[in-house]
């Protein structure tokens, strides 16, 4: 087993050990650790979508939020606790239901705060859907 396949081991087991029920049916699955964050797939799911087949903004900023985080747990060789501390969506263009994929990159990750940017796009398109900034703070 590659240190890659370890720290995919340690998000997938913090992801069932330590997020809420809902968070868990998101079924965020890790897919690669980058040497500067993670990739994640989110398979399609129709209780995301509101109307017109678009998945809701609440569903995206969930996502984000909670990859920034299983990115660092990777990365960390550790599970910390952490919390967040400020976050920022910008939504460019819908996410049409169907599959998801989303880019995490730590642009810090210090000894009390990190700071990840996380990019969502439909599943085969270039073209960044929505964008976060998420804060965390060590406890």
């Amino acid at each position: 087993m590659t240190a890659d396949d370890d720290a995919i081991v340690r998000m997938k087991a913090f992801l069932s050990e330590a997020f809420a029920p809902w968070v868990q049916q998101l079924s965020i699955e890790p897919v690669a650790v980058t040497e500067t964050g993670a990739v994640f797939k989110i398979p399609a799911s129709d209780t995301l979508a509101r109307t017109g087949g678009i998945v809701c903004g609440q569903a995206l900023s969930a996502i984000a939020d909670t990859i920034g985080v299983l990115a660092l747990i990777g990365h960390n060789n550790d599970e910390r606790i952490m919390t967040t501390v400020d976050m920022t969506t910008h939504f460019m263009r819908p996410v049409m239901t169907g599959d998801v994929e989303a880019t995490v990159t730590l642009l810090s990750n210090g000894r009390r705060m990190a700071t990840a940017r996380i990019d969502i796009r439909q599943a085969g398109n270039p073209k960044i859907c929505a964008g976060a900034t998420c804060a965390y703070a060590y406890v």
